[in-house]
């Protein structure tokens, strides 16, 4: 399991010597670790409390019961989710919805068209989703974790450059998948979600207080730097993992979420964050970065930023397909930071195009933890995987090609 695989990264950096115990398992304890973990607290409080159904509920009375506005509700209401919240955890709760909603098609072909159309714009904009900030992936999480150690790069700087993209390529992607699996003009009875909507009355407590204290979290991660300089607080006190951790603990004194909620919630992401920031302190404490660095600036040197944009996006889509995103980010990160020092290009123009690009994994199971919860309800085929996850994957690689060489040009990366 990769969790466990992840586990032996410090203990093989130990065994040949790289570093000590303590140094090998150092990075485990970076803020962005803990950051992605109070995210995964966040979502079993969304889950536990019914918002997440209750916001897929309102989209489908929004829709009229038309299928294609219903689908860009979804892909919207789980972009919006997966920004703060882990995209694999969000893509996790919002799958049984839309099987709820094929299960209401009475023709069982369209029905089953239907169903791989809506599990496919989850997990789609799940990943999308996740391109806006630091928590919403781990490799945005390990890629963000690296980059501070060399530059000031934090939680809004992100965002400002993550969240056009998503706010572009959802309309797309929707737009695209529509036309990659055809569906039927379908009408989807919405009686039974105004049933449901009204049986769950209004919000109650529990539901306002994630939403208050969610809102205010998602403040504080943008204004936070700004604010500890204003009131003079002591530094990083409003740091994003920080915030998110206290987020948790103020849902928890308020009894909104416990211990046993937070027992279930998806351990493993914690070691593989850890583990992939672990691995590129060993890249760079062996020199290896460097000589990957040595190998590749050559090649780029000299060529004009659209080119070099232009190798790495497709390079890095290319592999995610075969190779989980995670573990390809851990790989990549410390590499292109050293190349950016290296060869006098800022580590932000070829980290983050080549991490985002990581989202858009989409034609096999072992691309991301998303696609292998698509694959696993078997309401989706290989084929029709593989046909989407193309369709849909290249003109978003093509749009972060452009967009990067735009926000250079500008001056504005």
């Amino acid at each position: 399991p990769l969790p466990i695989a992840a586990l032996m990264v410090p203990i093989a950096q130990i065994a040949l010597g790289i570093d000590t115990a303590s140094g090998a398992f150092a990075p485990f304890g970076q803020p962005v670790v803990f950051l992605i973990l109070a995210s995964l607290f966040l979502a079993e409080a969304l889950r536990k409390h019914g918002l997440t159904r209750r916001l897929a509920l309102y989209a489908i009375v929004f829709s009229k019961g038309h299928f294609r506005r219903l689908l860009l509700g979804l892909m919207v209401i789980t972009a919006a989710l997966s920004m703060f919240v882990l995209n694999t955890a969000t893509a996790a709760v919002l799958i049984p919805v839309a099987i709820t909603i094929a299960q209401r098609i009475s023709r069982p072909d369209a029905a089953q068209r239907a169903l791989a159309v809506l599990i496919l714009g989850i997990v789609y904009s799940a990943s999308i989703g996740a391109i806006a900030t630091i928590m919403g992936s781990g490799e945005n999480a390990i890629a963000s974790g690296l980059l501070a150690q060399v530059t000031d790069f934090g939680f809004l700087d992100w965002m400002m450059i993550g969240l056009p993209i998503v706010i572009v390529l959802i309309p797309l992607s929707w737009f695209l998948l529509t036309q990659a699996i055809r569906v039927p003009d379908l009408r989807i009875d919405t009686g039974p979600a105004q049933d449901e909507i009204a049986r769950m009355g209004a919000l109650k407590g529990p539901e306002r207080e994630i939403i208050v204290v969610l809102g205010i979290a998602v403040l504080l991660w943008v204004t936070g730097s700004a604010l500890e300089e204003w009131l003079r607080l002591p530094s990083t006190l409003l740091n994003s993992a920080v915030v998110a951790i206290g987020a948790v603990a103020l849902l928890s004194i308020e009894e909104v979420i416990d211990w046993n909620d937070l027992r279930g919630v998806n351990w493993g992401v914690f070691f593989v964050i850890g583990a992939g920031l672990t691995l590129g302190d060993a890249l760079n404490k062996t020199g290896a970065s460097d000589w990957f660095a040595s190998l590749l600036a050559p090649t780029l040197q000299g060529l004009p930023y659209v080119y070099i944009l232009a190798i790495l996006v497709g390079s890095a889509f290319v592999l995610t397909q075969f190779m989980n995103n995670v573990t390809l980010g851990a790989i990549l990160a410390p590499i292109l930071v050293t190349l950016g020092e290296a060869s006098g290009i800022p580590p932000v123009q070829l980290v983050l195009p080549t991490v985002m690009t990581l989202a858009l994994a989409y034609m096999l199971p072992s691309a991301s933890a998303r696609m292998t919860l698509a694959a696993v309800t078997g309401a989706v085929e290989r084929k029709d995987m593989m046909r989407a996850g193309l369709i849909v994957g290249v003109p978003g690689a093509l749009f972060v090609v452009v967009f990067f060489y735009a926000l250079a040009q500008f001056g504005l990366l």
